[in-house]
């Protein structure tokens, strides 16, 4: 398809330069392009820093029962004195007190200091802690400044996770451990959500260990719009549209940022005057590029043209490449936008000419989505 968009464009130059303007026909079409590509090219500084972080860090690799075990861990640091850049018992500091107790909880080093943190952990509303989470606050906010956002709508951009100045392990009913360097104590300390300071200076909560036995299941929902190929306008408003597909996703996480789920849907394919509903099997990035194939049913006979179609292989019907961007975070909810070239295996009907680049534009389809993920964390 790209071969053929290549060759259009060929054309379509050809004949603004006999004629001093596009074609009427390929109007539509290159403003389509032009916005395509524009798309492309801004996703990538709007995607904020949380866009990897799909489930939380440590999901897979030790089981939901290590958050008593971080509990255990940290409170047996209590009355340590601070001591900046410290870990043990002589001195610690707020990140070194995470890091040593998930150390010892779990045999995994994580991340030493609070902006690493802030980047690492899944992002979880307030209202959602569980005991093993953390909690991140900015210290700088003073004391006339509104008390920060606990809602899930925390605004999950790389600048407001920068904030983060101090970091500590919620232990439930509120309250929380943490190494404070200032203040009436210091040291290895419990404190209170609910005490003004620290509720004025709250953040956000962070999860790095599975709630659950089902942490990191999601469930996705997505729809696009297929684009048409020049020689299949005829004018119009939906001239540059191919079809329009739905489906619905269930994955499971296999690391950080890699899944694999089974996808189920239906396209109408407005080109060909058919209806396909694939069954695909799909593994890759959680926001990024993944590969998906499997069968499909087909309704009514596929025509491009005059030139008919069979389906073809039943259990390979489909298959193709996505990219797909998580731009969008609100608590569960991740939202976004995909690109997606796919292959529709059908076979010219017996007694037709060859006519290999018709059987390709039949065959290969390109599309632009939006996603809805929500994540069982």
């Amino acid at each position: 398809m790209f071969v053929q968009i290549l060759s259009d464009n060929i054309v379509m130059e050809v004949c603004r330069m006999k004629t001093g303007r596009w074609p009427g026909r390929y109007q539509n079409l290159a403003a389509v392009y032009s916005v395509c590509a524009l798309l492309f090219f801004l996703i990538l500084p709007l995607r904020p820093a949380f866009g990897l972080v799909s489930a939380p860090p440590l999901l897979g690799l030790v089981p939901f029962g290590a958050r008593q075990s971080v509990l255990s861990s940290a409170e047996s640091y209590l009355g340590t004195p601070y001591r900046y850049g410290g870990t043990t018992k002589s001195g610690m500091d707020c990140s070194g007190l995470v890091y040593i107790s998930y150390l010892k909880a779990t045999g995994i080093k994580i991340p030493r200091t609070v902006d690493a943190l802030a980047t690492w952990v899944f992002v979880i509303p307030v209202h959602e802690l569980e005991p093993g989470d953390l909690v991140f606050f900015d210290l700088n906010i003073t004391a006339g400044s509104s008390p920060a956002k606990t809602s899930s709508s925390i605004p999950q951009t790389a600048s407001y996770l920068s904030k983060a100045d101090h970091v500590g392990i919620y232990l439930g009913d509120q309250l929380f451990i943490h190494a404070a360097s200032t203040g009436p104590k210091t040291g290895v300390i419990q404190s209170s959500l609910s005490e003004p300071a620290w509720k004025r200076r709250l953040l956000f909560a962070g999860r790095a260990l599975p709630a659950s036995a089902f942490s990191g299941f999601a469930i996705d929902f997505g729809g696009s719009v297929s684009l048409a190929q020049i020689e299949g306008l005829q004018g119009g408003l939906l001239a540059p549209v191919r079809g329009l597909s739905g489906w619905a996703e269930v994955s499971f996480p296999i690391s950080k940022n890699f899944s694999a789920g089974l996808r189920a849907g239906a396209d109408c394919d407005l080109i060909l005057d058919v209806v396909r509903v694939p069954a695909e099997l799909s593994i890759g990035q959680i926001s990024g590029f993944s590969i998906f194939a499997g069968p499909a049913l087909t309704f009514s006979t596929p025509n491009l043209n005059g030139r008919l179609y069979a389906p073809g292989d039943f259990f390979i019907a489909t298959g193709g490449l996505r990219w797909s961007p998580l731009l969008i975070s609100s608590g569960a909810q991740r939202f976004g936008v995909y690109f997606e070239l796919k292959y529709d295996y059908y076979v010219p009907e017996p007694g037709q000419p060859d006519a290999l680049e018709t059987d390709l534009r039949a065959s290969l389809n390109f599309s632009i989505g939006i996603r809805l993920r929500t994540v069982n964390y």
